[in-house]
């Protein structure tokens, strides 16, 4: 028997809507897309199992070397190529691969091809979607440039610490 666990959703268009794992929504196309990344549903909608899309720009570096101590991640790439280092593998991953990247094992990703990079990621751990939410409050409230310690102190409150390497080159 599946039981139906009700939980309110993050999506303010629902807001006071009790949702059910149960019950199928849509997540549609953003109204504007302002950052190469975002969360489509967060794991609070689709029993912990998070999905977001990218759309990153020809020559685009992408975060930093970095590590997740609570999630596991993958990319599916739709179009272009990107191009990502987990651990010590590189992959050049085009149209119709995806990438594993376990927690606990450093990874970077860029778009370092002439074509934009199309793709779906998904975690498993609504941390990582509140790490992004918490960035984009942050993001649209400034008047500047971002202060690196403000992002580096969201990112460690939320498991996702920064790896010494070098940037990701052709």
């Amino acid at each position: 028997m599946v039981r139906d666990r009700g939980v309110r959703p993050s999506d303010s268009t629902n807001e006071g809507t009790l949702m059910t794992l149960n019950h199928p929504f849509l997540a549609g196309p953003p109204d504007d897309r302002l950052r190469p990344w975002r969360v489509i549903a967060d794991g609070s909608r689709t029993s912990g199992i998070g999905f977001g899309d990218a759309r990153i720009s020809p020559g685009a570096p992408g975060p930093g070397r970095h590590v997740h101590t609570h999630e596991d991640e993958a990319i599916y790439v739709f179009s272009g190529v990107l191009t990502v280092e987990v651990g010590d593998q590189r992959y050049e991953a085009g149209p119709e691969s995806l990438v594993w990247l376990p927690r606990g094992v450093p990874h970077i990703f860029a778009n370092l091809g002439e074509e934009e990079v199309r793709g779906v990621g998904v975690f498993n751990s609504v941390g990582l979607a509140e790490m992004f939410a918490e960035q984009d409050a942050y993001f649209s409230d400034l008047t500047g440039p971002p202060d690196p310690a403000v992002l580096l102190d969201i990112s460690l409150r939320h498991g996702v610490h920064p790896v010494d390497g070098p940037p990701l080159t052709r």
